[in-house]
């Protein structure tokens, strides 16, 4: 393991001990993924990452990297490569919250609200939705270093330019423990995606 990803891991290890609210200590977390993105063993790392497109999915679905997940705590470390030109879908992270941090690349960060939203019949999760109207109401274009903190719900896609990106994601916890969103911001239809392929990999 990296040594400045054993000392994010310990100090979000800390902020899930203390007795603070959800919103604030992946507030905190998000401050301290910053020093992680300037660490250069970890940009020079992410160059070993791999890229085939027949093991990291489709256009819009792609795999993660699965680096660490915590035994007490349940956060995990993904990774997540890109490739030029990739648009991911319109998406929520369900209940989760995501610190999501790039390493190397750059892509555009696009923001939705939702209107008319109906819920989905006879679901666990009271934010899970049959159908729903996303409208666009921010984009920023990002590089190195930019990190987004998306809060349960929030929805949003990346678009990437000219060259691919990787991006660290530190998420409360582990994808196919919950449910998300996905939108079709033309029909308003929305799908229920329960999990992006976990494949483990070592950092270090």
């Amino acid at each position: 393991m990296l040594k400045a990803v054993e000392t994010l891991i310990n100090d979000v290890r800390a902020l899930c001990a203390a007795p603070i609210p959800a919103e604030e200590r992946w507030s905190a977390a998000a401050d301290r993924m910053r020093t992680l993105l300037a660490d250069p063993e970890l940009r020079e790392h992410a160059r070993t990452w791999p890229t085939s497109p027949a093991l990291l999915g489709l256009q819009g679905k792609h795999a993660n990297l699965l680096f660490y997940e915590d035994p007490d705590h349940g956060f995990v470390l993904n990774g997540l490569i890109k490739p030029a030109s990739a648009r991911t879908t319109i998406h929520d992270h369900g209940r989760s919250f995501t610190v999501y941090g790039v390493i190397t690349g750059a892509e555009k960060v696009v923001r939705y609200a939702v209107r008319d939203a109906v819920p989905l019949a006879g679901a666990a999760e009271s934010g899970l939705l049959a159908r729903a109207q996303v409208d666009l109401t921010e984009e920023h274009d990002v590089g190195p270093g930019h990190i987004d903190y998306i809060l349960p719900w929030a929805v949003h896609a990346e678009v990437n330019g000219g060259a691919s990106t990787a991006a660290m994601i530190l998420r409360s916890q582990r994808s196919g423990t919950f449910v998300q969103n996905i939108f079709d911001a033309t029909s308003g239809a929305v799908e229920q995606y329960h999990v992006p392929r976990q494949i483990s990999y070592a950092l270090g």
